[in-house]
């Protein structure tokens, strides 16, 4: 098996997609090393890994060892990195488990710029474009497509090269996120995080997912890219056309067959329109609570919590009616930061036993909190259940 290095979107939620995934198509696969930040993965088919929404790029690893002064004593033995083409662009991202040392990225930096002068000529150096307290890196959106893009991981004081191979770019979930016909972004969350929620459900090819909340219909368009049947159900009627809209606008851009079995108006409490136990899988976010430009104080929180509570209370009785035995639920809850800097939500483990669910063993530890986007007052918290 080949050895990779892959770079995650959000931490511990995408390497359990990444499990999931591979399992499911049954690819032998190992994970070596793991972190927020990255993965070291063995694995046999690289190329499944295309289907993922929680990571986007894929090294394979040239060399591996604690020391610097040893790796790149390899690197030059192998050439590969730096034996480059006249006039051939280049990069070098930089990613740790620990505070990023900036010397330590400018040493390798230099050092490669060294060995690729010594046998390359006229080359250039890509600059980095983003940079965090654990990484500096070429976004994937910026990569040119001739380029040698290098990619180090720091984990346990060893380092890891590699030269990327996949990318998974941000502007492909983008632009089917503003090219389709009908937007909002009040109720709307991004394609790649409700890929990843699709991709935990791990159901078979052709299955039929649910979403008792459509909205804007963002994870039946996922669902439907990766193979699935869909069914939308929301209370407002201007949600039930305009997700019918996308649904037929993602099947003609991207020529797929009809998988839409039908999109209504109807209550999530209740789903009368949906035959008891014929659901393999739903994905779906219940409700999106208001957007606070300051966090609220205890008492405002815990109101909009305690309102939110009784839909989510019936809903899930309502979707364990209509899932088959052994069907999965992937749902997000919210947790709010309150102004003293803590955060509170509701009790949803019990609020799961009470509805006759039971959360789902293959993940290793739940919920699942998603990052959060500069100083935001509302977190996702994601849950994957099963009807036992």
């Amino acid at each position: 098996m080949d050895r990779f290095l892959v770079i995650l979107v959000n931490g511990y939620l995408s390497q359990a997609e990444l499990k999931i995934i591979l399992s499911k198509a049954m690819i032998k696969f190992k994970i070596i090393e793991n972190n927020e930040i990255f993965v070291i993965l063995e694995v046999e088919k690289a190329s499944e890994l295309l289907k993922l929404g929680g990571i986007y790029k894929v090294g394979e690893i040239i060399c591996v060892n604690n020391s610097l002064e040893r790796i790149f004593d390899e690197i030059e033995q192998d050439g590969t990195l730096t034996n480059l083409e006249d006039k051939q662009q280049w990069n070098v991202s930089y990613y740790s488990d620990e505070m990023m040392d900036i010397d330590v990225f400018n040493e390798i930096q230099n050092n490669f710029a060294g060995l690729i002068k010594e046998s390359s000529k006229k080359t250039k150096f890509i600059r980095n474009n983003m940079k965090s307290d654990n990484f500096i890196e070429l976004s994937v959106d910026k990569e040119k497509e001739d380029a040698v893009n290098i990619l180090v991981g720091n984990s346990n004081k060893k380092y890891y090269i590699a030269e990327n191979k996949i990318s998974i770019k941000s502007i492909d979930f983008i632009d089917r996120d503003l090219n389709r016909p009908y937007q909002d972004s009040r109720i709307s969350l991004s394609p790649r995080t409700a890929r990843i929620l699709v991709n935990i459900l791990g159901l078979e090819d052709g299955s039929t997912i649910l979403d008792p909340f459509c909205g804007t219909g963002t994870f039946l368009m996922e669902s439907i890219i990766q193979g699935y049947k869909v069914i939308g159900v929301d209370n407002r009627k201007e949600c039930v056309f305009g997700t019918k809209k996308n649904l037929l606008w993602i099947m003609k851009e991207q020529n797929l067959r009809n998988r839409m079995k039908y999109v209504k108006q109807d209550d999530a409490e209740k789903l009368s329109c949906v035959e008891t136990s014929t659901i393999d899988g739903i994905v779906t976010e219940p409700i999106l609570l208001p957007h606070f430009k300051n966090s609220p104080n205890y008492e405002i929180a815990e109101d909009v919590l305690k309102k939110s509570k009784k839909i989510y209370e019936k809903s899930l009785r309502a979707m364990f009616r209509v899932l088959k035995n052994n069907g999965k639920v992937s749902i997000v809850t919210p947790r709010i930061k309150t102004r003293d800097n803590n955060y509170i939500t509701f009790s949803f483990r019990k609020m799961v036993k009470e509805s006759g669910f039971i959360l789902d063993n293959r993940l290793d530890e739940q919920p699942f909190v998603m990052k959060a986007s500069g100083d935001q007052k509302v977190l996702r918290e994601i849950w994957l259940l099963k009807k036992n």
